[in-house]
């Protein structure tokens, strides 16, 4: 589970859903562009003018930007340095519109156009942009200028008009982005702490309190996935199953206090003695312990057990009843997974040899 830093993840979000707004946005302004392109020639079709066949020309050249927009951002599903490509686009954005917007203005009569693709463009900006407050203005200012042009050239309006609509405008554009961006990181910090929480409890769930290692149903199910694991790959798995040398009789005479001591250091050991990631230890009941080791025949086994006992010398935990050693030693059963072979046979086997090695003198591990 990825449970990268809350930062992190609001940016690579960020990105994700700016990238569906460039998508929505390209698909958008295409619709637009060919609905106006369509109007305008009905509209102009019996008439002459010099700004007909320039605007048609430039929306053609939008559409292409828009289209390789779409295209890009459909294949980028991520994007190292994506402030910058998004920047650039929405710069593009803006301008390519402020200019159509110029465009319609000069053909005459088409103000209502003007307004109403004004009024849209500044709705999809906010809607398609708002997760990166750079991309929204790099978009809008150039349409917030040819509009207010326009707006100051119109004989209807006088200049405190204009200027109105343009605070106005900026108003409600902030207002709603700054909305729509506190819902969104409300969002992400709630599936942030969601996860964390479930990746607690599922820790939590696998974790034995005591030794903090893996528990016993974290072993039931690794073994069963690693079963899978080695059938469809053909790959060994081995299992060493190990128990400590007379611990009853440990804690008996140190008391259970020590004896949970000697449990932990005897835990960490075994963790320690496992040089790869994917080998794991779990505390499989009371004194035993069972490694789990993928890919590992049982050659690999033996030296992973032989280091397990060298270290546990190393170790040096007085046993004051032990009957074999005046230290905390381990017996140890190993067993490799054979075709077929179902994890609690699997088990047996390596209970099996475990019992071959105490019968056998204990401090030794025993395999077949």
């Amino acid at each position: 589970m990825d449970l990268s830093s809350l930062d992190t993840r609001i940016d690579n979000t960020t990105y994700k859903n700016l990238r569906i707004g460039f998508i929505w946005a390209s698909k958008i302004s295409l619709i637009t562009l060919t609905l106006i392109t369509i109007v305008i020639w009905v509209d102009f079709i019996d008439k002459k003018h010099n700004y007909l066949l320039l605007t048609t020309v430039q929306f053609l050249l939008q559409g292409i930007l828009f289209s390789a927009g779409w295209l890009f951002f459909s294949h980028h599903k991520t994007l190292r340095h994506y402030k910058i490509i998004s920047s650039i686009y929405a710069l593009l954005f803006g301008i390519t519109w402020g200019s159509a917007i110029l465009h319609l203005n000069n053909l005459g009569h088409a103000y209502v156009i003007v307004e109403i693709v004004g009024n849209l463009l500044f709705l999809v900006v906010l809607l398609g942009f708002y997760t990166y407050r750079v991309a929204v203005y790099l978009a809008t200012i150039p349409i917030l200028i040819f509009t207010t042009w326009y707006s100051i050239e119109d004989p209807r309006f006088n200049l405190l008009f204009a200027f109105t609509k343009l605070t106005i405008t900026i108003i409600i554009l902030e207002s709603g982005r700054q909305l729509l961006f506190k819902w969104f990181t409300t969002r992400i910090k709630q599936e942030h702490d969601n996860k964390r929480l479930l990746n607690q409890l599922s820790k939590l769930s696998f974790t034995d309190q005591l030794t903090q290692i893996n528990n016993r149903r974290f072993f039931d199910f690794s073994i069963n996935k690693q079963i899978i694991n080695a059938k469809h790959h053909q790959i060994p798995l081995s299992i060493i199953l190990i128990d400590i040398d007379y611990f009853k009789l440990f804690n008996d005479s140190l008391g259970h206090v020590k004896g949970d001591i000697c449990l932990k250091e005897v835990a960490a050991t075994i963790s320690n003695s496992l040089l790869r990631n994917n080998d794991t230890v779990s505390r499989y009941g009371g004194e035993e312990f069972v490694v789990l080791l993928p890919n590992t025949d049982i050659n690999g086994a033996c030296k992973v057990a032989n280091r397990i006992q060298q270290n546990l010398a190393a170790l040096a935990t007085p046993h004051p009843c032990s009957n074999i050693n005046q230290y905390i030693t381990v017996s140890q059963g190993i067993a490799t997974w054979q075709a077929n072979q179902r994890p609690n046979q699997l088990i047996n086997v390596a209970d099996n040899n475990l019992y071959r090695a105490k019968e056998s003198g204990r401090n030794q591990y025993c395999a077949t």
